[in-house]
């Protein structure tokens, strides 16, 4: 059975509501242009639900209570709600500008829409800036809705709810869907009533939360962004290895890629746990350390000092340092001139001990002293102890592949020069100084001797493959230039032979083949030989390690012996 037929231009609803155009319908009902003859004839949108069940009526009216009690530029203003004709009657606001979805078409040009091939894009159809700035008010009011009592849920958010005003702001439509959410209670109500890579695999059984309008939130950015949508939620996996955007649109910050993978997880405990904290991580971070206001501090037991002339505006640092009776929080206000250290003592409440005679609890960081005799800084004054480096740790695999490719390159370069076999031999004690190298630099930030071992592994595969790529480029090169100072003419030199023959008189002189199993055809003992090579770069790179880790330890000790 068809839809119901669209009502026709002219007709008048509700008494003083004239229809226009139809903008668009489904099975739910229609949505038209409208003028209010009662206001001046002020232009509206008319929606109109075909069903008028009490269960159907109660949704129409709470979207009309939504709407009413929420006022916001991302939602559509109410005017009137009523019956008529056996349908039921909401005339909203009429928004105009296009939704997301035709923002997309118009985007994409002659790529099928949502079907974007990785790998294809320097960027998106959308940059990530404005998918931000259309979006983050939608979360705002979003998360106003989520945030009652009961929570308000739209359920139904996707690219063709969203309309883009030529003001560039975004409004949310159509919440025929909304329901109230009762964490006690399951409903099957409109539990069918999902978009495939919009809705939450919670959705398709009913049981709707606040997440659920958090993972459409996500799939809508997911596809404006990278032209691709999400597999439907009744076909994924908990490790279905959902594409990552930023293979789609590689000018998308990790950030931004990370949030959407957590926001589009299967199940809602594993989402975010609200639009507030989903807006968080997509927002472009700010600098706040300087937020705090200076408070001046004066140290227990130290006169004042007189005040010096004004000097420019200073930066506040904020210091903390442990006491035995707690965490006391210090801010000091540093200025260019480090002769001038003021402080203020906590205020005293009248029946508290005054803290500045009591120096167990209110302890401050002083600055480093210098003295006017010796010149020299007194950091037994200072307080601040001894921290490890910020940055992370090199990455085994980094510095592995790294100086194992830099040794492979040089030891290939250096017999391709000497063509002697002692060369073969000094390339590979070259090697296995690069194999401690690679250990020393994973361990000596800190860690354990065992980065050092996986570094000597990825050390070994890739400057064993990197000597043998250059080794044997360099030995075609100069074959070719051998052939050519041989004039053979027209000859086909690979049919003569001659490219054989320059082939061997470039060659070095090759060590002898080791034969480790004589029963054993030469392929095993080749593996044999490698195997046992890439267990002596391990060995190496593990005492690098733990040359690494002994330096960082003594580096370490001495730190906090100057600070004693």
């Amino acid at each position: 059975m068809g839809l119901p037929s669209a009502l026709p231009p002219g007709t008048t609803v509700g008494g003083h509501y004239t229809i226009g155009n139809l903008m668009n319908n489904g099975g739910f009902g229609a949505v038209y242009r409208g003028i209010d003859l009662s206001e001046g004839q002020r232009p509206c949108a008319i929606k109109e639900t075909y069903d008028v069940t009490p269960a159907a009526r109660r949704r129409a009216l709470l979207e009309a209570s939504v709407l009413f009690t929420v006022r916001s530029k991302q939602l559509p203003e109410v005017y009137d709600a009523f019956e008529s004709n056996g349908r039921f009657y909401l005339v909203m606001q009429l928004i105009e500008g296009q939704d997301l979805l035709q923002v997309l078409r118009a985007r994409v040009g002659n790529v099928p829409l949502g079907e974007q091939a990785p790998f294809q894009l320097s960027q998106g159809p959308c940059s990530e800036q404005e998918v931000l700035t259309w979006l983050l008010p939608i979360m705002e009011v979003l998360q106003e809705l989520h945030s009652r009592n009961p929570p308000i849920m739209h359920r139904d958010i996707k690219p063709a709810n969203i309309i883009l005003t030529p003001d560039q702001r975004t409004v949310l439509v159509d919440f025929g869907l909304t329901r109230l959410y009762d964490p006690n209670v399951s409903t099957q109500t409109l539990g069918r009533a999902v978009t495939p890579g919009f809705s939450p695999l919670e959705q398709y059984v009913g049981g709707t939360n606040p997440q659920s309008d958090l993972y459409s939130l996500a799939a809508t950015m997911y596809l404006l962004l990278t032209n691709r949508l999400p597999p439907a939620a009744t076909s994924r996996t908990p490790q279905d290895g959902l594409l990552p955007p930023r293979q789609l649109n590689p000018a998308l910050s990790p950030r931004m890629e990370q949030a959407l993978l957590k926001a589009l997880s299967l199940h809602a405990d594993q989402r975010f746990q609200s639009m507030r904290e989903f807006a968080q991580a997509v927002r472009e971070p700010t600098f706040t350390a300087f937020a705090d206001r200076t408070v001046p501090l004066v140290l227990p037991g130290v006169p004042d000092m007189p005040s010096p002339s004004p000097l420019p505006p200073t930066t506040p640092v904020q210091a903390q340092k442990p006491s035995s009776a707690g965490t006391v929080a210090a801010t000091q206000a540093v200025s260019p001139d480090s002769r001038t250290y003021q402080a203020a003592q906590p205020p005293v409440r009248p029946g508290q001990k005054n803290p500045a005679q009591d120096s167990r609890t209110y302890q401050a960081v002083q600055p480093p002293v210098t003295t006017a005799r010796s010149g020299q800084t007194n950091t037994a004054q200072m307080s601040v102890p001894y921290a490890a480096s910020a940055r992370p740790l090199p990455g085994s695999f980094g510095q592995g592949c790294l100086w194992g490719l830099m040794q492979g390159v040089l030891g290939a370069v250096l017999v391709l020069a000497m063509r002697q076999e002692w060369s073969f031999y000094l390339a590979t004690v070259m090697g296995g100084g690069f194999y401690v190298l690679a250990g020393f630099l994973t361990a000596h930030r800190g860690g354990s001797p065992w980065r050092g071992v996986w570094a000597g592994y990825w050390s070994g595969i890739s400057s064993t493959v990197m000597f043998w790529i250059v080794l044997w480029i360099g030995l075609l090169f100069r074959a070719a230039q051998y052939l050519q100072e041989m004039h053979t003419g027209n000859r086909n030199p690979l049919a003569s032979g001659d490219f054989r023959r320059a082939l061997d008189a470039v060659s070095p002189q090759y060590p002898p083949v080791y034969t480790f199993l004589p029963h054993q055809p030469d392929w095993i003992n080749f593996l044999v030989l490698l195997g046992g090579g890439l267990l002596i770069a391990m060995i190496l790179g593990g005492y690098g390690g733990s040359l690494g880790r002994r330096r960082f330890k003594a580096k370490l000790g001495h730190k906090q012996n100057v600070k004693a």
